[in-house]
């Protein structure tokens, strides 16, 4: 949900859909949704949708190969980059806004400067999909995982590795940085908490029968 209350959603159908948020008369009644733009133009299915941090446009990645970078108010593509090579899969943005990191099938990340659309930086290190991206707090970090198992921390100033977590032992879906603690969840059942000072375990939840998502 961004902050003028629409919440994005991305399906198999090809297409991206923006939906108004509206409350209700009554606070316990809850909230209506209401359709407002449908995103129309990748040619496969789509994968994930992220909310730039103005809230004024969203990204969407699809197996079409490329993302995209839509407007919020008007629903219209704004860029189209079609850089990759396999399947585009996990999308984030960099805090002030002015970086987008993409992943694919082909264990690449990419990097792009939003202010001209082209690819800034490329990194290879996974041996498998690439399916999550997140940047750092402070600003100069990118982290990435999939289905190697692995969380990897890039330095954009570098344009390097910096460190590798093996942190699962199956795949990892998703990952999450807050203050100085990454959150990770994997195929594996288990969530874990790792430290962004030394990149040691802090703790592991245990108990889960099946895939966590």
């Amino acid at each position: 949900e961004s902050e003028q209350r629409v919440v994005a959603s991305s399906s198999i159908d090809l297409t991206g859909k923006l939906w108004k948020v509206k409350d209700k008369q009554n606070e316990k009644d809850g909230v209506d949704l209401e359709l407002g733009h449908v995103l129309r133009g990748h040619q496969a299915r789509l994968c994930k949708v992220a909310f730039h941090p103005m809230g004024d446009y969203v990204g969407t990645t699809s197996f079409d190969h490329s993302w995209r970078f839509w407007s919020v108010e008007t629903g219209q593509e704004l860029l189209l980059q079609d850089g990759h090579w396999k399947e585009t899969y996990g999308i984030g943005f960099h805090h002030d806004g002015s970086l987008c990191s993409t992943t694919d099938f082909g264990s690449v990340v990419q990097c792009w400067d939003l202010r001209s659309g082209r690819s800034i930086v490329h990194f290879l290190g996974h041996a498998k999909r690439v399916l999550c991206t997140q940047f750092h707090p402070n600003g100069f970090q990118l982290l990435s995982s999939g289905d190697d198992g692995t969380i990897k921390i890039w330095d954009l100033r570098q344009r390097k590795l910096h460190a590798s977590i093996p942190a699962h032992s199956k795949l990892v879906s998703q990952i999450c940085v807050h203050d100085e603690i990454i959150v990770s969840s994997s195929f594996d059942g288990t969530v874990k908490f790792w430290s962004c000072r030394d990149w040691k375990l802090l703790a592991s939840l245990k108990g889960h029968e099946g895939k966590v998502m």
